[in-house]
């Protein structure tokens, strides 16, 4: 059954108008403006951004790392489909695998930026670290990349155009019966890569505030509940307004009842973190630093409304009590609160022991209080690499088909 493709448009008087053409030409408008702030770094390097030895972790690595969360959806529905055999995913698994491998290429961009010697970047995967966590990261992102290549490329070759490439065609579909090897694959190294994150924040000195083991845990879980809610919302988008029929809605429902279990076991286990971390701590240098951060920035807002309240407890509930039918659009905008949670979940690691650093003296700790504000190239870069992205999803989510056409042939 061939499923045709309805293109979104906008009326005006009596035509109407496909805004497709339009859509893309503001992201190559904005890709050029990253080109311009990324000619910039990449000439005069690190010192024309707003980075410091105290703040040497800015705007470009909220981004990666949040790029990287928000693509949690793709091992998850890898699990689904191929692990657990649950077929009625399989074609929200193709879309997972696309925003997976959006999610890790603009990761890879963002970093190629953010070194300070972006040639060396094929450094890490020649010189090896073994005992670097930051080295463990990159080789796992590296082979996670090349996983979610092989595992998007049956998808690309479902296209039409492809179909006079018969030889090209046989490839897909071996790789696509290699679908739960790279499946094991794949969770292997993004549970790896995603829990050594924030182990990472665990063992940096002078972060007080997020010194504790239950990082690598809470990582983990809120990259597969934000990169469920983001794959909620965009398959709505494909499957209800672009491709209606291709889904189910009692499996878009299920979908949403996943990502809301998902994300209230995460605020469960987040309220504990902080009882234990706060309430039971005695910590005097977590007081001081928690203290500190409050006077400067709006932290404790930060985490209770946009961590807990709005960005999880709220769209828990209203996701995992989804019938379909029932206010589609109440769940959309609650899953986008939740994709928005990681990354506010992400500048808070990111920032918080950074901005307000405790010495390294055990005996008589102090408050060291930096500051960082973004450059325009950094901006320009970061709106590059978005700009990408969404390029990147609305080139598929236009001429992809998102189901086995090879097969149905058959």
């Amino acid at each position: 059954m061939d499923y045709p493709i309805h293109v979104p448009k906008v009326r005006f008087g009596k035509r109407e108008i496909d805004i497709f053409p339009f859509w893309i030409v503001l992201l190559l408008v904005g890709l050029a403006f990253g080109a311009v702030g990324g000619y910039q770094v990449f000439r005069y390097g690190l010192s024309v951004t707003g980075l410091n030895d105290q703040v040497p972790w800015g705007l470009w690595i909220v981004i990666d790392i949040s790029s990287i969360a928000l693509g949690g959806g793709a091992f998850t529905m890898g699990v689904i489909v191929y692990l657990l055999k649950i077929k009625r995913f399989e074609n929200i698994g193709r879309l997972a695998v696309i925003i997976g491998f959006l999610g890790y290429s603009t990761a890879g961009m963002v970093l190629l930026f953010d070194l300070g010697q972006p040639l060396r970047f094929w450094h890490p995967v020649v010189f090896w670290q073994p005992h670097s966590l930051l080295w463990e990261i990159t080789m796992c992102v590296v082979l996670y990349l090349t996983v979610l290549v092989l595992e998007m490329f049956p998808s690309i070759m479902e296209h039409k155009l492809f179909a006079r490439f018969p030889f090209l065609v046989k490839i897909a579909h071996f790789i696509h019966k290699m679908g739960p090897v790279l499946a094991v694959l794949g969770l292997t190294l993004s549970l790896l890569h995603q829990a050594s994150l924030g182990a990472t924040y665990g063992v940096l000195s002078g972060r007080g505030l997020w010194f504790r083991p239950t990082a690598p845990v809470m990582f983990v879980l809120s990259a597969v509940g934000g990169g469920m809610s983001l794959l909620f919302v965009l398959s709505v988008f494909v499957f209800r307004v672009m491709r209606p029929g291709l889904v189910k809605d009692e499996v878009l429902a299920q979908l949403a009842r996943i990502a809301g279990a998902i994300l209230l076991l995460c605020i469960y286990l987040k309220l504990w973190d902080w009882a234990m971390t706060y309430y039971y701590s005695f910590d005097s240098d977590v007081s001081m630093q928690l203290n500190l951060l409050n006077s400067i920035a709006p932290y404790d807002w930060s985490f209770w409304l946009g961590q807990v309240l709005i960005g999880a407890l709220i769209p828990g509930f209203t996701l995992i009590t989804y019938k379909p039918g029932k206010n589609l659009r109440l769940r959309v905008v609650v899953s986008l609160m939740a994709a928005f949670c990681v990354v506010i979940m992400r500048w808070n690691y990111n920032f918080s022991g950074l901005i307000a650093a405790i010495s390294y003296d055990p005996f008589t700790p102090t408050i060291k209080v930096g500051s960082y504000v973004p450059t325009w190239q950094e901006l320009a870069v970061g709106l590059g690499v978005i700009s990408y992205w969404l390029l990147g999803f609305s080139l598929a989510a236009r001429f992809l088909p998102f189901y086995d056409t090879h097969g149905a042939e058959h």
